[in-house]
């Protein structure tokens, strides 16, 4: 039996990696394209090549779930094709067994998914993204269309950008009274977080008064605030370039002032959960393979299997806005998707059998 899980796992695997390379090469043709239109005088192709290989492991990440689905129907499609899996089943081996071998190096590829979603992708795609918005901006002041909004009771703070190093850039603060009255704003180049506080070099400051404005410029400002850098890059970066260890401590850290989680919540589960929701896409591609899609041609596979993984992953992404609006939990917008996914292979699977 040894024999046949390292024969299986061969065929799958290598199916696998095929399409996983096909995907990730278009994916990043098509960012490079898109790319282009944002070039200037300070970002150029080699930055442009840079970034976007930068951005290669989030892309490997969100594009395995349908490499694995889609890997998973050549390789026994492939099996089934040479009438391997007939031989196979002729020798005494059940359909379940057959599976079983098609998921022990799943447990592979699950591992790699758990490293990339908390170890790799994350930092390699805020590195990015960072290297992006400060090339663009030539070292300059950086572009406001790049940063985020935040807002802690009567304050406003738009941040372009934090650097891995801790550094702050483009930093801009409005203040308003309870009656919604602006009463001054402030500005910064750049900060740096400085034994528990947030240091501004220089900081431009306006004052908004009855009758007058006045602007003033004050050295080494010293900002009190509860945004660490840790806080302060979960903010700026994206929900969908944090790790799940970094989703779970924002969503915390907004469920302790009252604020809303639920779209962290529903990413961190999202990533936490992607090892069931690969087992789930396997045991549908082998109920195909043994079911309804057995004799039809290779191209036919890979069609059905691009379409059950992107269903499965819009069908995630349409219940996580709607956990908002219904109220339920999160997690249930991925787990819905993956046991109704585990369901119908089973029923597949036993009328095959």
């Amino acid at each position: 039996m040894r024999i046949l899980d390292r024969y299986i796992a061969k065929n799958v695997l290598g199916a696998i990696l095929v399409v996983q390379t096909l995907l990730l090469g278009l994916d990043l043709m098509l960012a490079l394209v898109g790319e282009l239109g944002d070039m200037n005088q300070h970002y150029q192709i080699t930055h442009v090549l840079y970034y976007i290989m930068l951005t290669a492991p989030r892309r490997l990440y969100d594009l395995l779930p349908v490499a694995v689905m889609v890997g998973s129907l050549m390789g026994l499609g492939a099996l089934a094709a040479s009438n391997e899996l007939a031989v196979i089943r002729a020798a005494g081996v059940s359909i379940l067994r057959i599976i079983g071998s098609v998921m022990k190096p799943m447990l592979l590829i699950m591992l790699v998914s758990l490293a990339l979603g908390e170890y790799v992708a994350p930092q390699a795609e805020q590195s990015a993204i960072n290297y992006r918005i400060v090339t663009q901006s030539g070292n300059t002041r950086v572009n406001y269309e790049n940063g985020v909004w935040h807002k802690e009771k009567n304050e406003f703070f738009y941040f372009s950008t934090i650097l891995s190093d801790g550094r702050l850039l483009g930093v801009s603060r409005y203040v308003f009274d309870d009656q919604g009255h602006q009463t001054f704003s402030m500005y910064s180049p750049q900060g740096t977080y400085d034994s528990g506080r947030w240091r501004f070099d220089q900081a431009q400051f306006t004052y908004i008064g009855e009758r007058q404005v006045e602007v003033k410029t004050e050295q080494n400002y010293y900002w009190e605030t509860n945004l660490t850098p840790e806080l302060l890059k979960m903010i700026i970066i994206g929900e969908e370039n944090q790790s799940p260890s970094e989703l779970w401590q924002y969503s915390q850290y907004l469920e302790e002032r009252g604020l809303s989680a639920n779209n962290y919540l529903m990413i961190f589960w999202r990533k936490t959960l992607m090892p069931l929701t690969l087992a789930a896409l396997v045991l549908v591609a082998a109920s195909f393979v043994f079911g309804p899609l057995r004799t039809v041609p290779a191209g036919t596979r890979v069609f059905s299997g691009v379409v059950v993984g992107l269903l499965v992953k819009y069908l995630q992404d349409i219940l996580g806005p709607a956990s908002v609006v219904y109220g339920f939990e999160p997690i249930m917008a991925i787990l819905i998707p993956a046991f109704g996914c585990i369901a119908y292979g089973a029923i597949l699977i036993r009328r095959a059998g």
